[in-house]
C-alpha cells in the first residue's frame, strides 16, 4: 500500500454564512489529505493517507482527531500538553473569493513546528507539504526537515510541495521565497499556483514560472491558474489543461482539492495530464459549495 504523509496544521474552521456560522476542521494540507483519501477510495487505489501535526490534550483536539478517522486518515500527530488547535475564520465575498482571520500563534501545531523533534516522524512513499507548513517552522527545524527529505528521497520517497503563499504569515516576501526554495531544491512534484509564484518571484508569465522551477531541479510541475485551468510541465513540454466553467461560491479549497485528486490519479498510474484533468474536475465541484471540506453527498468523479 502506498503511504502518503501530509504535514501541516489542521485548525478549527469558522465559515460565515447568511445569518449563521459553520464550524468544521480545515487547513491546506489537511484538506489535500481528505480529498486524496476520498479520491483514492473512489479509484479503489490502496493508499494510507497520514497526517502529521501538533495537537493539544483538550476535548477539541480529540474531536478533531476523530474527524480524521472518519475520513480514513491515519493519525501521526504529536500531543503538546496545554495547547489547543488554532482557529481561523473565512469571510467570502459575492464572487466566491475569500479572506481569512487567524488565531493560531499559540496553537499546538505552532508549538510543535517551532521545535525539531517532529522531523524524525517524517516518512512515507510520498511526503506532502506547503508554504503554510513552512510558516510554522523555525530555521533550525526547517533545515533539519530539508536534510530529512533529502535522505528520504535517496530511498525512493517523492516530495510534493505547494507554495501556497500567504503574505501575512511571513516576515517578508524574501524570507518566504528563501524558505520555500530550500524545500523546492528537494522537491519531486511541484503543485503551485500562478498568482502565488508571481507574488513570490516576480515571474511575469507561466513559462518564466516553470523555467525557474526546472532550474531548481524539479521534473514534474503543475501551475494552477484558477478559472484559466492549469499548465503541466514535463519532459520539455508545457501543456494547458482547461477547467470546467462554474460560478464559484467559495474558493477556499480549490487548490487543495486539485492537489488531492492529482496525487490520487498519479498514484493510480495516470500520467500528469490525466491527473491534472482529474484535479480540475474535483476543484470545479468543490468551489460550488461553502467550506473547505464538502459533504460526500456532492459526489463527482474523483471524489468518492
Amino acid at each position: 500500500m502506498t503511504v502518503v504523509q501530509s504535514i501541516g496544521e489542521c485548525m478549527v474552521e469558522v465559515a460565515r454564512g447568511t445569518g449563521q456560522a459553520r464550524i468544521d476542521y480545515s487547513g491546506d494540507t489537511f484538506n489535500t489529505a481528505v480529498y486524496l483519501a476520498r479520491a483514492a477510495r473512489s479509484r479503489q487505489t490502496p493508499v494510507d493517507v497520514r497526517y502529521l501535526t501538533g495537537v493539544g490534550d483538550d476535548a477539541e483536539s480529540a474531536r478533531m482527531r476523530a474527524r480524521w478517522r472518519e475520513e480514513g486518515i491515519s493519525d501521526d500527530a504529536l500531543v503538546v500538553p496545554g495547547r489547543t488547535p488554532g482557529l481561523y475564520m473565512i469571510t467570502t465575498d459575492g464572487g466566491g473569493e475569500r479572506s481569512f482571520s487567524y488565531w493560531r500563534s499559540e496553537s499546538a501545531a505552532a508549538a510543535m513546528f517551532a521545535g525539531s523533534e517532529w522531523v524524525d516522524l517524517v516518512c512515507g512513499d510520498y511526503v506532502y507539504l506547503s508554504g503554510i507548513t513552512l510558516q510554522l517552522t523555525s530555521a533550525i527545524s526547517r533545515h533539519r526537515l530539508v536534510s530529512r527529505l533529502s535522505a528520504l528521497r535517496e530511498s525512493g520517497t517523492k516530495v510534493v510541495f505547494d507554495s501556497n503563499f500567504r503574505p501575512q504569515g511571513w516576515a517578508s516576501v524574501e524570507h518566504a521565497r528563501t524558505a520555500m526554495d530550500e524545500v523546492l531544491h528537494v522537491t519531486d512534484i511541484a503543485l503551485v499556483t500562478w498568482e502565488d509564484e508571481h507574488m513570490l518571484t516576480g515571474c511575469e508569465d507561466i513559462v518564466g514560472c516553470v523555467e525557474r522551477l526546472v532550474e531548481l531541479g524539479i521534473h514534474e510541475i503543475v501551475v494552477k491558474d484558477g478559472e484559466q485551468g492549469s499548465w503541466v510541465a514535463g519532459d520539455g513540454h508545457l501543456t494547458h489543461v482547461a477547467t470546467q466553467a462554474v460560478v464559484p461560491v467559495d474558493t477556499t479549497a480549490a487548490g487543495d482539492s486539485f492537489n488531492g485528486a492529482y496525487l490520487a490519479a498519479r498514484i493510480a498510474g495516470e500520467p500528469p495530464l490525466v491527473a491534472a484533468a482529474a484535479g480540475s474536475v474535483l476543484a470545479s465541484e468543490v468551489v460550488r459549495h461553502r467550506g473547505a471540506i464538502i459533504d460526500l453527498s456532492h459526489a463527482v468523479s474523483g471524489l468518492a
